[in-house]
């Protein structure tokens, strides 16, 4: 068995249609005489059996508007009264409703409006305000609350407010009836003596005698911690400190900018800050906070600072701070996080006489006392500098010799001056490639002859050869023969003693001429007879 549920009305009198229902079924309201701001109610629409029926509304007075005047029911609408036209005394209309579904059913709800006398009437805005800033930051936040007046008479209002780290820009004032537009006030935060975390305030506003008074104004102020920018090693970074960065945490009154990096046990790490703006100022902390080295100068200058040749003592993340010397200092500066490599080899390398253009070949003789060497030299570091050092070792003493180039930039071609060599030496050499950290490259030989080999001789003097008795001697193979002896044959060699450094260390010719005449560089062509010239072979 179901049971079902009908109108009674409908059964008795079958012909009546479904009809609208409006509640409230009456408004009664009031304002204050020259108030700008609407009272707004709310009416419901529906139908008695829960149908849906379309709705029209309407009224005759100005005064009185509805936010939709048609719809669908079961609905709502916003009867909107004001009162800043109205005269001291109570005003009526009635709100008419119809359905199209109720042909000549017609709701009507009655409206009574009294206005009363005129009088203040405050508004503010926003009514809350949330904001953040870094910890330590020196710069104020700030944001406008908008002082109002909707009332039929003026107002004079003040503000006031329950932290010491927010202020007005002013405490007082007055608004004129009807004004919601000309007054505001600057609301600050300042974050500087703040720790992280939120921090909550309020802003007070208050007009005696006004309607609406006081009001509030609820601030949030969220206080971050620094915040740490990811860089990469061997990257260079061009940044700004501003009054909105963080305080320095190990600086009072400095801002700062920080950074965080990834470094592995053993590497060996250098920073370098500088800017046009500020006497900079590093510190460099392990991700628990330690600090682990801070320091205010490079080496040999003021202004910038560097931490250099700095070895990781474990794998992690670092933070690395680009800070002030002075308090509240501010600008822009680079800053550079390298991890150190020592230099490539050097390249290209060559020897030339004093002109620099001039080159020697391998083995071969120059007529200065100086060699210029040149060689292009390289580094993984692309911002380092580096510079040239040569090794000369004389190949009959072994006395070695250094000399160094000044530094270049990575790519560059780097020269040296050797001046004051040795007369008649014979020098092999080597270079290498160091940074101003002192770190160098592998020794590079010069040449693809041997390292002991001379790579060139110095013969700055011209000189002849000399030759006495006791250094020629004769020889048939082996077998010495005496002077006056026989050859038995054999073919004769005269040989040149060690004491001929040119004929040892080159060979030479051998003249025999005749007996009782005088041998010298000028005898073959002053007149001696040669009897036959030979090439001998160095002994």
């Amino acid at each position: 068995m179901s049971i079902a549920t009908c109108r009674l009305d409908k059964l008795v009198t079958p012909r009546i249609h479904d009809r609208l229902i409006i509640s409230p079924t009456s408004l009664v309201a009031s304002a204050n005489a020259g108030s700008s701001v609407p009272v707004d109610t709310m009416l419901r629409v529906a139908s008695a059996d829960g149908a849906i029926l379309s709705w029209r509304a309407a009224a005759k007075s100005s005064w009185l508007t509805l936010v939709s005047s048609s719809g669908g029911a079961p609905d709502s609408t916003i009867v909107k009264l004001r009162a800043d036209t109205l005269s001291q005394v109570v005003h009526h209309d009635t709100i008419a409703f119809t359905s199209m579904q109720s042909p000549g059913d017609t709701v009507k709800v009655p409206v009574e409006f009294t206005i009363l006398a005129p009088s203040p009437e405050l508004t503010v805005s926003p009514q809350a305000r949330t904001d953040s800033a870094f910890a330590g930051s020196a710069q104020p936040h700030t944001f406008v609350v908008r002082i109002g007046n909707t009332g039929g008479l003026p107002l004079s209002w003040n503000g006031s407010v329950d932290s010491p780290w927010l202020g007005l820009s002013a405490n007082s004032g007055g608004v004129p009836a009807q004004d919601t537009t000309s007054t505001s006030i600057n609301v600050s935060m300042t974050p500087s003596a703040l720790g992280p975390g939120m921090q909550t305030g309020t802003v007070t506003i208050s007009a005696a005698g006004a309607m609406g008074s006081p009001k509030t104004v609820a601030v949030n102020f969220k206080i971050k911690p620094c915040a740490e920018t990811t860089i990469t090693l061997d990257a260079l970074v061009n940044a700004s400190i501003t009054l909105a960065d963080c305080g320095a945490p190990d600086r009072a009154g400095s801002l700062a900018k920080r950074y965080s990096l990834t470094a592995n046990a053993g590497d060996t790490l250098s920073f370098r800050l500088s800017s046009p703006s500020f006497d900079a100022y590093l510190t460099l902390h392990d991700s628990l906070g330690t600090l682990l080295a801070q320091n205010d100068n490079c080496p040999g200058s003021t202004g910038p600072s560097c931490i250099l040749d700095f070895r990781i003592p474990a794998t992690g993340r670092y933070i690395v701070e680009a800070t002030t010397v002075a308090a509240a200092d501010t600008g822009v500066f680079s800053l550079s996080a390298v991890r150190e490599r020592a230099p490539l080899p050097p390249q290209s390398m060559l020897q030339f006489r004093g002109d620099s253009t001039t080159s020697i070949g391998v083995g071969q003789v120059t007529p200065e006392s100086l060699v210029v060497f040149r060689a292009v030299l390289n580094d993984p570091n692309p911002r380092d500098s580096v510079r040239l050092e040569v090794e000369l070792v004389d190949v009959s003493t072994l006395s070695t010799v250094n000399r160094q180039s000044g530094y270049v930039a990575v790519g560059q071609t780097a020269w040296i001056r050797a001046t004051g060599l040795a007369e008649n030496a014979g020098y092999s050499w080597r270079g290498r490639a160091c940074d101003k950290t002192s770190r160098c490259s592998a020794w590079q030989n010069f040449g693809a002859n041997s390292a002991a080999a001379a790579d060139f001789f110095v013969n700055r003097v011209p000189e002849n050869p000399t030759i006495d008795a006791s250094s020629l001697s004769q020889f048939n193979g082996a077998a010495v023969i005496p002077v006056g002896g026989g050859t038995g044959g054999g073919a004769t060699v005269p040989r040149c003693e060690d004491s001929l450094r040119e004929c040892a260390e080159h060979g030479s010719r051998v003249f025999f001429v005749s007996v009782g005449t005088r041998l010298n560089r000028t005898s073959r062509g002053g007149g001696t007879k040669i009897v036959r010239e030979e090439q001998t072979r160095p002994v």
